[in-house]
């Protein structure tokens, strides 16, 4: 798959920083989340490798070449400990050595501390890329030490019309990017698993076409904190065109609160909480739109 519009001129930006030769040693590539993040990660980590860009450096197995991801909520102290070992150690098919830490917001202290030394003493040739969508959740002494490279969301139309590229409908790419925040990525690999816009089974509802019941029963395995985010996001495009906004707002409210408890409580009785929500918005002042109805489909040749 070819980089998306909008992480061109980053790729561009470290293409230039590596052509005056003053490739930092410590990345931080951060963006909104969902907007190729980890994708311009990728692309920046096998450039320094001098390995095919477009390929993928999470899948990659190459011995000069590291991939972190959370282990579990957090980052670990044992995690950094092992990229301080590898970005030592010799490399053994280049002049480079390359670690990628994604979703660093997610270390520990104790491991924001460890990882504090490493940047501190870098390794010749040794590269790092740290990977957020929450920059400021980073402590300053690490952000100071590293050299940003920000991705930046684009319009609604500039997204539909990357995925348009990609082989999908236009409405049905719309559809999952006002669910999914705009965010490109997310609604990529939502388009890739064939689900469903949330919009179908709500307008099926507010129809008469199924019950309350029923649609809480489809959603028994969904994430609560995303669904809700994505039900509060069509429900705040209601409230935008609606001549007397103040019932939409209310039930707004309501889904917000119920994220929030989803949060926090592991207790929570989320079919009964689902099934109140469905019947509430069966009396909501709306017309049945079309903006779910497609199925994933992908374009013919």
């Amino acid at each position: 798959m070819s980089l998306a519009p909008w992480l061109l001129e980053p790729c561009r930006r470290f293409e230039r920083m590596m052509a005056s030769g003053r490739t930092p040693h410590a990345l931080l590539v951060h963006g909104p989340g969902g907007w190729g993040e980890e994708t311009l990660a990728s692309w920046c980590a096998l450039t320094l490798l001098e390995l095919q860009p477009e390929s993928d450096a999470r899948a990659l197995a190459h011995p000069d070449l590291r991939w972190v991801d959370p282990d579990g909520q957090t980052v670990r102290i044992d995690q950094i400990r092992g990229i301080g070992e590898f970005m030592y150690q010799t490399a053994q098919r280049g002049a480079a050595k390359v670690a990628v830490l994604n979703r660093a917001d997610r270390m520990t202290v104790n491991a924001a501390n460890a990882l504090l030394k490493t940047l501190e003493e870098p390794s010749s040739g040794g590269f790092l890329i740290l990977v957020t969508d929450a920059p400021d959740l980073l402590p300053a002494t690490v952000r100071s030490r590293c050299q940003r490279v920000p991705v930046f969301a684009v319009g609604e139309a500039d997204v539909v019309a990357w995925l348009v590229t990609q082989g999908f409908e236009a409405d049905l790419a719309a559809a999952h990017a006002t669910e999914l925040g705009g965010a490109p990525y997310r609604v990529l690999e939502a388009l890739e698993r064939g689900d469903d816009p949330i919009r179908v089974v709500l307008n099926a509802v507010a129809s008469g076409e199924r019950s309350s019941l029923e649609a809480a029963e489809a959603w028994r395995n969904e994430d609560l904190v995303e669904l809700t985010g994505r039900w509060a996001r069509i429900v705040h495009g209601m409230a935008r065109d609606a001549r007397d906004p103040r019932a939409l707002v209310d039930f707004a409210e309501q889904l917000t609160m119920l994220r929030m408890a989803a949060l926090t409580s592991s207790g929570l009785g989320r079919q009964l909480q689902l099934e109140r929500l469905l019947f509430a918005w069966t009396s909501l002042p709306w017309k049945t739109s079309e903006a779910g109805r497609g199925r994933r489909r992908k374009r013919g040749p």
